[in-house]
């Protein structure tokens, strides 16, 4: 090799380097030994379970108002039984930003809140000679005859708190179905406090169904697209296509836009690290931010939208189904979520 040719090769071999290690900052690579571990650990207490106590807490107060109901129904105690199911439905449908877990391989997600109720059946059992014990609801019922919308049927009509007084079998059967509730909350949450919990906290160890802390870190992502996809192109999109009052979740109460508006404050949730009636912990957009800054402005900003789209559909949705422009609007909002979290989120998370 000359000299000329051999200062020139290292001279260009010089550049090459350069140019490659000003690449690598310009396209940060994430390893697999990122350490997510601040963000599962504050994702697991602070949202998932700081959620499953407040539910836990709420759907017991609704058990005891229901049973107080049973045991002196007055007026006063079946409005005080409506509002506690209202109250309750605030951090079951902020829950629904994590539909993965024990939530979803013990089944308690469609025991707590399936969809539309079969009034029908419901209206035989009501006839029959069964006796309406928590056990029977639980073990000789079907989803649909049980859970939130079940009580809810109990407690409300057209919207407003039931003002004729509940036969003795309605009200044994809504305390029945409102113990069921109250144990499944109280089992998710036990799930989450301990041993599942303990699991996805240790993501990556022996023990954990989650082989590394991106795997762990992608369920949270694929909870968050799975709800945001529900609300847009369930929730809202089904009724709003079939014009069918009979989809519409909570349609006795007329709750159905509160319930939209909390699940996508599941997603906030899900994504800030913390509950929304508690202080935020460390989230997913510390890691955005720390990455991409204007990817986290926008994720933050499309997500408020997404509520405000939402809270601008007419009230009840039931009754405002013709309602075009606000529930497209809303839609759209909902699907960008979704677009948002299993494009440029994902990918980030896999460099």
């Amino acid at each position: 090799m000359n000299r000329m040719f051999s200062n020139m090769f290292y001279a260009l071999l010089f550049i090459s380097i350069l140019l490659s290690g000003c690449a690598k900052d310009e396209n940060p690579v994430i390893s697999d030994e990122y350490d997510f571990a601040s963000i599962i650990n504050d994702y697991t207490d602070k949202v998932v379970v700081a959620t499953y106590s407040d539910l836990k807490n709420k759907t017991d107060a609704l058990k005891i108002a229901c049973e107080n109901y049973n045991n002196n129904p007055t007026q006063a105690n079946l409005d005080a039984a409506a509002n506690a199911w209202v109250d309750s439905r605030e951090p079951w449908e902020a829950s629904e930003g994590f539909l993965f877990g024990p939530i979803s391989f013990l089944s308690i997600d469609p025991s707590m809140d399936t969809w539309p109720l079969d009034e029908t059946q419901l209206e035989n059992v009501l006839n029959s000679n069964f006796e309406l014990t928590p056990d029977f609801i639980r073990n000789g019922l079907g989803y649909s005859l049980r859970g939130y919308h079940t009580i809810e049927y109990f407690l409300f009509l057209n919207g407003n708190h039931r003002t004729t007084t509940l036969t003795e079998r309605e009200r044994d059967y809504l305390v029945a179905a409102a113990i069921v509730l109250a144990e499944d909350a109280d089992r998710v949450y036990q799930e989450w406090l301990s041993g599942f919990g303990n699991e996805f906290k240790n993501a990556g160890d022996t023990g954990s169904r989650y082989s590394s802390q991106t795997q762990a870190i992608l369920e949270i992502v694929e909870g968050i697209i799975t709800i945001a996809d529900e609300v847009g192109n369930g929730k809202i999109s089904e009724p709003y296509v079939t014009k069918d009052v009979l989809t519409v979740e909570s349609q006795f109460s007329w709750n159905s836009l509160t319930d939209f508006k909390n699940n996508i404050k599941s997603i906030k949730n899900a994504y800030t690290g913390g509950y929304h009636n508690a202080a935020d912990g460390t989230g997913l957009d510390e890691f955005v931010k720390s990455k991409n800054p204007e990817l986290n402005s926008r994720v933050i900003s499309e997500i408020d939208s997404a509520i405000t789209a939402i809270g601008n559909i007419p009230e009840p949705f039931r009754n405002n189904l013709n309602a075009n422009m606000q529930i497209e609007a809303a839609i759209e909002a909902c699907n960008k979520i979704r677009t948002r979290f299993d494009t440029d989120i994902k990918n980030l998370i896999a460099q």
